[in-house]
């Protein structure tokens, strides 16, 4: 009797598992656990600012020490009254800039 074996070597992926999207997620928590950086502070915000331009718009939110966070979407969708946002205090951002630069982007890919 002839016994014929065949081995498929493939290479290895598990070396490369940490570059996934899970991956990253468990590294950056695995970070935070061992005190080498800190998770990301977040805040209430709440929606200052709604503007509608060509087609698209802005909801601007703000939150505690000027934190500020723009949102896109469709003309007349919706925009919720408040959110979780990344604390980002003082960060030089204002409703008016932000949706200034929401405007000008706009216009320029039109």
């Amino acid at each position: 009797m002839l016994l014929i074996s065949f081995t498929s070597i493939s290479p290895r992926t598990d070396a490369q598992d940490w570059k996934s999207g899970l991956g990253l997620g468990v590294e950056k928590m695995q970070k935070v656990w061992q005190g080498i950086s800190k998770s990301t502070q977040m805040t209430q915000c709440k929606l200052a600012s709604r503007k509608v331009h060509t087609g698209k718009q802005i909801c601007v939110y703000k939150g505690a020490n000027n934190t500020f966070l723009g949102i896109y979407n469709d003309a007349w969708g919706f925009c919720s009254n408040t959110i979780s946002c990344r604390y980002d205090p003082n960060s030089g951002k204002t409703i008016r800039s932000l949706v200034v630069a929401f405007a000008k982007a706009k216009d320029k890919m039109d």
